[in-house]
């Protein structure tokens, strides 16, 4: 899946043909250079996501300027870049990811992405543990009848589920396993006898149809091939061209009787609207569930019946 690029690296390596090699292969990235120490400090600050440190930096050392800037940017994201193979003294340094060389282009984008998205989840748990303490301090001063009132208590527990699954999300897209286990734990963490209501509607993150824009659409030009055109088509032919057969859904028999071919492509048209209208709100909230039965219903119900008119022609 393509990988978000917003994000500012820092590059720290003391051969300058390789920083430029490196610099070039991050193209679409904010990338800072520096080949010594002091440059690198100079050119971190509070916009910096990733650093990516020579292992084999010997001014200062690479451990000693690691503590520098973990001291300055505790949460950025640090790779260590080197050749040499990982002992107990790699393992023991404060780094985010270990990167051995040589590397190549992707190598070295896929690492950077990574850690980007690492940096997201991290800060995404932070805020989130922060607004559960917020809600237990409340909880903790109010009885139930003044938090059923509480229109900012019912905010905050909304933010908070809101929160948990962007956390999810975002575990989700670096495909780790553990994404559903944290679902399942941060389920146990919601507010007893909160009106669930009231965060059925935080939406988070790009809703599905945009995410999985191919499944979307082939999946409603199925349930439109089988269930609007097909079925459409067969209809009309069984009644009107088959003598003596007749409509056997009572429903669908009234309306060409009544209102004729305009009422029965209203009811199509309408049953159809309903379903895509499902299957877009489930797709803005993230859920799997409600975004794929629609589509797939119809075309079941489509290829049915479709069969059903095909079937009745030929035995007429």
């Amino acid at each position: 899946m393509p990988r978000d690029t917003d994000a500012t690296v820092l590059l720290i390596e003391a051969d300058s043909e390789a920083v430029a090699e490196y610099a070039d292969w991050l193209e679409g990235y904010a990338v800072r250079t520096a080949v010594d120490g002091e440059r690198a400090l100079d050119a971190l600050d509070g916009d910096v996501d990733v650093v990516l440190l020579d292992g084999d930096l010997a001014d200062p050392p690479a451990g000693e300027l690691l503590g520098r800037i973990r001291a300055r940017r505790p949460d950025c994201q640090i790779g260590l870049l080197s050749g040499v193979s990982v002992g107990d003294d790699v393992l023991r340094l404060d780094i985010d990811e270990y990167v051995p060389r040589p590397l190549n282009r992707d190598e070295l984008r896929e690492t950077v992405a990574r850690l980007v998205d690492h940096g997201a989840v991290e800060g995404t748990v932070e805020t989130y543990l922060s607004l559960v303490a917020r809600r237990r301090r409340i909880e903790a001063r109010r009885d139930d009848a003044e938090l059923a009132t509480d229109e900012r208590y019912r905010e905050l527990t909304g933010e908070i589920a809101a929160r948990r699954r962007q956390i999810d999300t975002l575990l989700a897209e670096i495909d780790d396993p553990v994404a559903g286990a944290a679902s399942d734990a941060a389920d146990g963490d919601a507010v007893p006898g909160a009106d669930d209501a009231s965060t059925a509607d935080v939406p988070v993150g790009a809703p599905l149809y945009r995410s999985r824009s191919t499944q979307f659409y082939a999946l409603w030009l199925g349930a439109a091939l089988t269930y609007g055109i097909g079925d459409v088509v067969s209809t009309l032919y069984a009644t009107t061209a088959v003598p003596g057969l007749i409509e056997g859904n009572p429903v669908v028999g009234t309306l060409l009787s009544s209102a004729g071919l305009p009422g029965f492509l209203l009811l199509k048209l309408i049953v159809l609207l309903v379903l895509i209208s499902v299957s877009v709100q489930g797709a803005r909230q993230r859920d799997p569930f409600s975004y794929y039965w629609p589509p797939v219903v119809a075309t079941g119900i489509g290829l049915l019946l479709t069969g059903w008119n095909v079937r009745l022609i030929a035995g007429a």
